[in-house]
């Protein structure tokens, strides 16, 4: 497909942008690639409603990666995040006040992590090997996928937001330290005691070859520069450490349902979306063995009922209608396949999850 006007395209998007606040995007920002079709034209923010302006996604012919063209600069982006959910407090559990169910689930959590990621976590319950799929991928997710190498590793969290994550992982004996553009967020994480720096990756000065890993959580789709930061964290890895990426894939059965109203596509705040061969293809690009995690992510329910909310008119910001049972259970037939189908083909989670080893 021929490459729409740039021109006409960043006029829409200007009508509620500060002048000179967007950039045109000619190639793609993963491949470098110039062939591509536009996929959606004319997005708002209909996640946050505090961005102006429309929005075109174009899809890479070569790779199939998702950007948008044009685009805020990283000079005017933080517009679209005056309203965040990583705005409030970082939160935690205190075990020593917790309740005696609580405590009992913490310890089966410790059991699960012991046995599969090299965890010594006290206390630690009855055998982990008879617990739900999804309670697994609930502690699958809550260290990051990651195998720890023992006390005293490092960990950088890019994006933490309000260091929820790293709370998390500093309660589980990791050295943690995070960066965070969002300086209402950064504020949160250092308000919990956390070690959060401001600013983008490329704007700090950490050692290189320090860390045993590295967490993107819900980070890359953000960038304006993907690989430039890949780049950045190949170097700030030890030999033999590990990266962890988790993002929306452009790729999923939730896209192909929902289109232009599939919640994961929250333009302007995502810039770029991936799909499983693109992100893989980026990663090994800056040297990275790539693997996924044993089990896939199944966010299927969540996110086809509020992409349902987006498709029928409603505002997420608001008061969430109740709708007819039938409707609803044709969401839950919905989400049921996807997530049938994500386990016979992880390419098509909602949710991807790879894994990028730096060889030793």
């Amino acid at each position: 497909m021929k490459s729409p006007n740039f021109s006409v395209n960043n006029d829409n998007a200007r009508a509620g942008w500060p002048a000179g606040g967007l950039e045109n995007v000619p190639r793609c920002p993963v491949c470098g690639s110039s062939g591509r079709k536009l996929i959606h034209a004319n997005l708002r923010d209909r996640v946050f409603c505090c961005a102006p302006g429309e929005w075109n996604l174009h899809q890479c012919n070569d790779c199939g990666s998702g950007y948008l063209d044009p685009r805020p600069t990283s000079a005017t982006i933080g517009l679209a995040y005056s309203k965040y959910f990583t705005h409030g407090p970082t939160g935690g559990v205190d075990y020593a006040k917790a309740s005696w169910w609580r405590r009992f689930r913490i310890a089966q959590r410790n059991s699960y992590l012991n046995a599969h990621y090299g965890y010594d976590l006290k206390p630690a319950a009855w055998s982990p090997f008879f617990l739900s799929h999804a309670r697994r991928r609930r502690f699958d997710t809550f260290t990051g996928h990651l195998r720890f190498p023992g006390r005293g590793a490092h960990v950088l969290d890019i994006g933490c937001g309000n260091g929820a994550f790293l709370w998390q992982m500093r309660s589980l004996g990791w050295d943690v330290c995070g960066v965070e553009p969002d300086t209402k967020s950064a504020a949160r994480a250092r308000a919990a005691g956390l070690d959060v720096r401001d600013g983008l990756i490329q704007q700090q000065t950490l050692p290189d070859a320090h860390f045993d890993a590295i967490t993107m959580n819900h980070v890359i789709e953000h960038l304006h520069d993907p690989l430039d930061t890949l780049r950045r964290c190949w170097k700030l890895l030890k030999p033999g450490g590990q990266i962890s990426l988790t993002t929306p894939n452009l790729g999923s059965r939730g896209h192909q349902i929902f289109g232009a109203d599939w919640l994961p596509l929250d333009p302007p705040r995502h810039l770029v979306l991936f799909t499983e061969d693109s992100l893989r293809r980026a990663l090994e690009t800056c040297g990275f063995a790539v693997s996924r995690p044993p089990r896939p992510s199944l966010k299927a329910r969540e996110l086809f009922e509020t992409s349902f909310f987006l498709h029928r008119g409603n505002d997420l910001n608001g008061q969430k209608p109740k709708f007819p049972w039938f409707i609803r259970l044709k969401m839950e037939w919905l989400a049921a396949l996807a997530n049938s189908a994500t386990r016979k083909n992880p390419a098509v989670t909602e949710e991807l999850v790879l894994i990028g080893k730096k060889p030793d």
